[in-house]
């Protein structure tokens, strides 16, 4: 099953590209010589993202106390570009998979958003580089990719597989028994070969499931994701695949500094991401 859904994942297939709209924003947004007025009007082009952005901007979460954004260029100040880009991301991913059934999307994309809000505050807190704070949204937003990529290319056989699998072992290793293949690996392999995203994204959906923190040592992106995925689970943000986690390592968020008050300070943050980005859910 290995080979064959490789080949298939070769061949691409009906498998979905990257939309232009995200393509031409991340050449906008990383180019020097762009500016506002050329990303809002590529974004312009696009209704229904710009009217989501604009109901963002204006959200509690982005907009709380402040004057209406009334046109697209203020929502852009307020939300900052690499939000935007952030967001559009949001926005898009969802609507791409919209054919797979074999499990529930809504609860899939609800924890995909759980741990990119998770990551983003923590990479706050623990990761000094600004360009490693800015890829953190993203690498949880697409940590779980690979399973989506499960559902595109056997939606059959996964769908059997996620109602028959036995929910005491881990999904990656039930995967690689049934398939020859994790979703980690499939994700990487389907990201790095079809999707133009930086390579810290593609190495955070390898990777992220094993990259636990050590206590004492400095976090890295895939040890930040791994924290959020670990927090957005306790807090009952699962992934609608799986039923099976590891146990909640308490004593290694104490070694980290990260009490039970600060945890509930940065979840009470992601919670208003995910109510203000629902409309996004599901296309």
């Amino acid at each position: 099953m290995r080979d064959k859904l490789l080949k298939l994942l070769d061949a691409k297939g009906d498998l979905p590209p990257l939309p232009d709209v995200l393509l031409k924003l991340e050449n906008h947004i990383n180019d020097p010589n762009s500016d506002l007025d050329s990303v809002a009007g590529l974004i312009q082009t696009d209704p229904v993202l710009q009217g989501r952005l604009m109901n963002l901007a204006n959200s509690v979460l982005y907009g709380g106390g402040r004057e209406k954004a009334e046109d697209l260029s203020t929502a852009l100040l307020r939300l900052g570009l690499k939000m935007v880009l952030d967001l559009a991301y949001t926005s898009e991913l969802p609507k791409l998979f919209k054919k797979i059934k074999s499990f529930n999307q809504l609860h899939f994309w609800k924890h995909s958003l759980a741990v990119g809000y998770l990551s983003r505050e923590l990479s706050k807190r623990f990761l000094p580089n600004r360009e490693d704070q800015e890829i953190c949204y993203l690498c949880g937003l697409m940590h779980d990719i690979g399973i989506l990529v499960f559902g595109y290319l056997a939606s059959e056989k996964y769908s059997v597989f996620v109602r028959e699998s036995d929910k005491s072992r881990s999904l990656e290793d039930s995967e690689m028994e049934a398939f020859g293949i994790a979703h980690p690996e499939l994700g990487a392999r389907f990201v790095r070969r079809w999707w133009a995203v930086p390579d810290a994204v593609v190495d955070a959906v390898e990777n992220n499931h094993k990259s636990m923190p050590r206590p004492g040592v400095s976090l890295t992106v895939n040890e930040v994701v791994y924290l959020a995925n670990a927090m957005a689970v306790e807090s009952g943000f699962t992934n609608g695949v799986t039923e099976f986690w590891e146990p909640f390592d308490e004593d290694l968020m104490k070694s980290l500094g990260l009490e039970p008050d600060e945890r509930e300070t940065i979840m009470e943050i992601a919670h208003l991401g995910l109510a203000s980005a629902e409309s996004m859910l599901m296309g």
